[in-house]
């Protein structure tokens, strides 16, 4: 009966994702009680149809009529046990989320069973369940990136949106004073002064701006800022071996710089460029006296030129365009920084921004969060940075905002768990949900790692001759296992291409950018449970042109696990004639794909097309910053490759009896 629940969820997950990505009608009734009922009508009515065509399918497939009616019933029930949990979600968002539900769970037990009576020795049988274990975290993490689609493309009433058109115009009195803060570190200083021009442009009736220098050394970059802002009457102070990094400069500004009447607080980083109207349209969100924060889209500039640059662009948009919408309609936003504005009296209430962690920003979302405050994010963009112009700088950046996320995952566990609101937390469950899947959801790379050393061993193991490692393998794993991959894949891309607005190669390429930086996410993933600090990489903000040569030289961890997995598909496909080989051959080639796009996209970084002023900033900035990374990287990276390789040997030496199919 296994089986028959298996193939019909094989057969009906990929539709179920399919639909979700059709256009959809806009509906301009959305609340009430027709609403609701029209949404639950609809999944019934799909349910019945998805049901209709996966019985004609096994029908085709001669499947008996017992099975029939248990694959059936499996499908009906999953769609009905989720119809509460979704009722806000059109009809094909419940489908796609209760189908592939279903198909994992149907899975993880088909896979269970076979590995404890398949019968393949006593070492084998503990290395699958340590495989299926691993399968079930994967399932765990996919499942919650599964309902963050569902929700962003499903949902058709939003409860706590905020658009241009939902925004009150305020008068000018009873508008809050804004203090502004610019933390800055070895930057430009004609990109700073530039900021700090747009800053003073803004249409605000009352704000101040604060420039911190946080411990540049070389007077040559912060000097013309400080002359200039001693002109244009904004506050300005360079510090001097000032602990904290970027947090411990915001707080020196809090507690000595700021105007005591000012009642919000701002933080703006150096490169960006604000529209003028940013303030008027954010600080009415403050009007509740419970918002502790407001969290605007963070955007760029200079990208539309080069196809990397592009790439990385939607890349970056995928979260404020999909995952902030999400989350702030559970009240989950984070804040995220620059281009935020916080509350002063919760700040101060809790202590200022956390010195101990790398991404303070976000930390302080999640204490106000926890305080009672609520935070809301806009969803319309009102600044401009510059992103990262090496795809070695956005290695960095990727780390520490990985670094960051355990930190907070690590200081902060136990409020996230399952629990009653206490006086000291006041989480709801929504809430809780969402920190604890994002902050678990850096795992990702670090589980993709540890999966391409079981398949790395045994495509090595199956070359050499020997049989199945940890489970012999059916029909049914055969065809379910590429179905989930293909299905994660398709959905992730699609999801880009959807709620980015970039074309399918576009789409494709951000897809690609995200996985080959899953190396430095999967190091830091681990540092993070253990390092109580980290040394603060700060993110260059250009780099100067280099050689192919190099681009390798940067990635070369990277490089070696792509020629692994190269290697690792050739073994796989000695053995074409027989299940096993392609199927290896087909799960190692994403992997290897991800970690050869890392030389690839710093290569395409180095050669891209940019604008004047950008193309110098790059030029000049690769100086001071690229020893500092590269040193960072280098240990991490040989600990990396060896721990794949001396694993996938060590699980190589666990030969079965059992012949391959």
């Amino acid at each position: 009966m296994l089986e028959a629940l298996l193939l019909a969820g094989i057969m009906a997950a990929p539709i179920g994702s399919a639909l979700l990505f059709l256009p959809a009608r806009k509906r301009t009734r959305t609340t009430g009680t027709w609403p609701a009922i029209r949404r639950f009508g609809l999944a019934v009515v799909g349910t019945i149809l998805l049901t209709a065509a996966v019985v004609g399918a096994l029908r085709l497939l001669r499947v008996s009529g017992h099975n029939l009616v248990a694959g059936v019933a499996g499908l009906v029930f999953a769609s009905a046990v989720w119809l509460p949990a979704t009722r806000r979600w059109n009809a094909r968002a419940h489908l796609c989320w209760a189908t592939s539900v279903y198909l994992f769970v149907v899975y993880l037990v088909f896979a269970l069973e076979w590995t404890l009576t398949a019968h393949v020795g006593p070492a084998s049988t503990a290395g699958g369940v340590v495989l299926w274990v691993l399968e079930v975290i994967a399932a765990v993490l996919s499942c919650a990136y599964l309902w963050e689609i569902c929700d962003a493309l499903g949902t058709e009433h939003w409860r706590r949106r905020i658009t241009r058109r939902m925004i009150p115009a305020v008068p000018d009195r009873d508008l809050p004073m804004v203090s502004l803060h610019v933390p800055a570190h070895n930057e430009p200083p004609a990109m700073v002064i530039d900021t700090l021009r747009s800053l003073l442009r803004l249409d605000y009736p009352r704000y101040e701006v604060i420039l911190i220098d946080d411990n540049t050394e070389d007077e040559w970059l912060w000097g013309p800022v400080e002359r200039w802002c001693a002109r244009h009457g904004v506050k300005f102070k360079h510090l001097e071996n000032w602990p904290g990094y970027k947090s411990g400069a915001l707080n020196y500004a809090l507690r000595h710089m700021t105007d005591p009447a000012a009642e919000v607080i701002g933080v703006v980083d150096s490169d960006y460029q604000l529209d003028p109207g940013f303030l008027r349209r954010c600080t009415p969100g403050f009007a509740d006296p419970w918002v502790g924060f407001v969290q605007a889209p963070q955007d760029y500039r200079g990208w539309q030129q080069a196809r990397y640059y592009r790439r990385l662009y939607y890349s970056y948009k995928y979260f404020f365009a999909v995952s902030q919408p999400a989350r702030n309609e559970h009240n989950g936003a984070i804040f995220a920084g620059t281009m935020g504005l916080i509350r002063r009296v919760a700040l101060d209430e809790l202590g200022g921004w956390d010195e101990w962690c790398i991404t303070e920003d976000a930390e302080i979302s999640l204490r106000l969060l926890r305080a009672g405050w609520s935070g809301l994010h806009v969803d319309e963009t009102w600044g401009r940075g510059i992103m990262p112009l090496t795809f070695e700088a956005l290695k960095g950046q990727r780390y520490r905002w990985c670094f960051g996320g355990i930190q907070i995952l690590r200081m902060h566990l136990w409020s996230l768990l399952p629990g009653r609101k206490r006086r000291q937390n006041h989480l709801t469950p929504a809430q809780r949900w969402a920190y604890l899947a994002g902050g678990l959801q850096w795992y990702g790379d670090l589980l993709g790692l540890i999966f391409l050393v079981f398949l790395l061993a045994g495509a090595a193991n199956l070359a050499t001759g020997g049989g199945e490692l940890f489970r012999k393998l059916t029909t049914f794993l055969l065809a379910t296992v590429p179905v989930l991959v293909v299905l994660g894949l398709v959905r992730a891309v699609a999801l880009l291409r959807r709620g980015t607005g970039a074309t399918w190669r576009d789409a494709i390429g951000a897809f690609f950018i995200w996985q080959s930086t899953s190396l430095v996410v999967a190091r830091a993933s681990v540092l993070g449970l253990f390092a109580r600090k980290a040394a603060f990489l700060r993110t260059p903000k250009t780099s100067e042109q280099a050689k192919w040569w190099e681009a390798l030289r940067a990635n070369w961890a990277e490089c070696t696990l792509a020629l692994l997995g190269a290697a690792g598909i050739a073994g796989a496909l000695t053995k074409y004639t027989q299940l096993s080989g392609p199927l290896l051959a087909g799960l190692l080639l994403f992997p290897t794909l991800g970690m050869a796009a890392a030389p690839v996209n710093s290569w395409a970084a180095q050669r891209a097309a940019l604008p004047p002023w950008l193309r110098e900033r790059r030029r000049t900035e690769h100086r001071r910053d690229r020893r500092a990374l590269a040193a960072g990287a280098a240990t991490g990276g040989a600990i990396a490759v060896a721990g794949v390789v001396i694993t996938a040997l060590a699980l190589m030496l666990i030969h079965s009896k059992h012949p391959v199919p």
